[in-house]
């Protein structure tokens, strides 16, 4: 998998653990206001640091965000790697796909709204919204089909991309534009109605 482009913020160096403040809080408001309302002074509010502070370190809102949003894709390799085996295909989407308990943590409205706002921008901070977005799902598709390959219910040729983009695509409409929920009886339509049928028919590796 593409590891998340490299990001050297532009301004003056400062302590690891204020920079991680700093990053963490504007995720966080990413999630609970979306990328058009989040501010610099609100950033600062939630991480008790001076605007002053803020500024040393990154010039604008989009400075700080690119740095924020490559934080979170690390995040998503590090957690996402976290597939627990139910013994089946089925069972292993089920389970991880879960929205309590399982290995992909469903993010807030407000939180996708966001990084596709900020996904239309030209410069950094949108490639690093894409990128995100991207990786989402990626890692929990290549490792659950893998486990599907060596029980022999998918073939050689299954390709994680695929699967993945279909979950990404019908969590963000649900979401986003159906103003649904996540929930379980959604995993398990998504399930069964798009994802194993992909996943086990012949065009998808020929599987027995």
């Amino acid at each position: 998998m593409t590891m998340p482009t490299s990001v050297t913020s532009p301004g003056r160096p400062m302590d690891v653990h204020r920079e991680i403040a700093l990053l963490d809080a504007a995720l966080d408001l990413l999630a609970e206001v979306g990328y058009e309302r989040l501010t610099l002074t609100a950033v600062c509010e939630r991480a008790t640091a001076s605007t002053k502070t803020m500024h040393h370190r990154w010039g604008d809102k989009d400075e700080l965000l690119t740095a924020a949003l490559h934080r979170a894709a690390y995040r998503v390799i590090n957690q996402s790697a976290d597939v627990t085996a139910t013994g089946s295909l089925r069972g292993d989407l089920l389970h991880n796909l879960a929205p309590n308990g399982g290995a992909q943590a469903q993010h807030p409205a407000k939180y996708l709204s966001g990084l596709l706002v900020a996904a239309s921008d030209d410069g950094g901070v949108g490639r690093m919204a894409k990128e995100l977005i991207r990786l989402h799902h990626a890692r929990l598709a290549k490792t659950v089909l893998g486990c599907a390959r060596k029980r022999g219910e998918v073939g050689e040729g299954a390709d994680p991309v695929l699967p993945a983009d279909l979950t990404r695509a019908a969590i963000l409409h649900q979401v986003l534009v159906a103003d649904g929920q996540v929930d379980a009886a959604f995993v398990e339509s998504l399930v069964d109605r798009i994802l194993l049928p992909v996943l086990t028919s012949r065009q998808s590796g020929d599987a027995q």
